[in-house]
């Protein structure tokens, strides 16, 4: 091993980026792997669901839910797709403007929401929040705030438990 490997290696704030890579893929796995097998909806699926249900009207133009969800457009586009097929989501064109498309919950996404959300609530509970003390979820929190917005990737509608209405902007636009 070279001397930068090893310095690099040493480095506790490298030691923290590994820990962070491995608790993230560790702690995603297994809450997605109960959320399949509950109820056959990946982690994306389900924040789709969970996107367009806050919404007022239970619909989102595709561009700003691929913002929300850090995705590319194609990539929100298969996703939607899946779930379209499933009959959980239905593309609509905007009354007011036929270049924009909506994506809106179906009353079997609403369903399939209420059927998963107690399954990743405790999922979540079991391999994540269980371990935390209220002071470790605040300062949890401040740190990756922190990090987001020194990256400029911090905003209060992708970040916070609210959800953005429709008149909202996309990400980065």
């Amino acid at each position: 091993m070279d001397k930068t490997a090893r310095k690099i290696g040493d480095d506790d704030r490298f030691n923290a980026w590994l820990n962070l890579l491995q608790a993230y893929s560790v702690v995603t796995s297994r809450i997605e792997a109960r959320l399949d097998a509950a109820t056959g909806l990946s982690l994306p699926e389900h924040e789709v669901l969970i996107r367009l249900s806050q919404t007022p009207e239970q619909r989102m133009r595709m561009l700003d839910l691929s913002g929300l969800l850090l995705l590319s457009k194609s990539g929100v586009t298969r996703l939607v797709d899946r779930l379209e097929k499933r009959g959980l989501v239905e593309r609509k064109m905007s009354p007011d403007d036929r270049r924009v498309v909506h994506a809106e919950l179906t009353n079997g996404g609403s369903k399939a929401l209420a059927d998963a959300s107690p399954v990743l609530a405790a999922a979540i509970k079991d391999v994540f929040s269980q371990h935390l003390t209220d002071r470790d979820v605040t300062s949890l929190r401040a740190t990756l705030r922190k990090i987001l917005r020194a990256n400029g990737i911090w905003s209060e509608q992708l970040c916070s438990p609210t959800f953005p209405t429709e008149a909202t902007p996309a990400v980065g636009a």
